[in-house]
């Protein structure tokens, strides 16, 4: 049987790593494919998702949002995507995006903010122009 491998580059959107009994889906997902659909577009072309694993991403924090974008992604996934900055501004929460998009499946979120650490590329907070990569196998 063939591998079958994919993945995405991000810095600061959300890479999300979707697992099914016999498939596999690797999601880049930023605001506007957020707001447009692309996970649960993925999902219901998986069709069997059981599992979803949510890399490092810039988090509610430090992601401050217009406010009319900011109305668009609720629009489509719900109040509970607006947040507030910890400097006091309106801000967008990415995983509670994802997590509205996907519903029942269960989320494994490895917590890690792309602004707040070094370790991860940030456009928004030190215009990183690198990206890292979230690779997924099935075998």
């Amino acid at each position: 049987m063939p591998l079958a491998k994919l993945a995405v580059r991000t810095a600061d959107c959300v890479p999300l790593v979707l697992l099914g009994a016999e498939s596999i889906g690797v999601v880049h997902a930023g605001w506007r494919g957020l707001a447009l659909g692309i996970i649960q577009a993925t999902v219901a072309a998986m069709g069997d998702v059981h599992t979803a694993h949510v890399g490092p991403h810039i988090r509610a924090g430090c992601y401050e949002f217009g406010d009319d974008d900011l109305d668009d992604v609720a629009r489509s996934l719900g109040d509970g995507v607006r947040a507030t900055t910890t400097w006091g501004t309106p801000a967008l929460d990415l995983t509670a995006g994802v997590r509205a998009a996907l519903g029942n499946i269960t989320v494994v979120d490895a917590g890690a903010c792309t602004a707040c650490s070094d370790l991860y590329f940030s456009w928004r907070a030190r215009k990183d122009e690198a990206r890292f990569a979230t690779i997924a196998w099935m075998s």
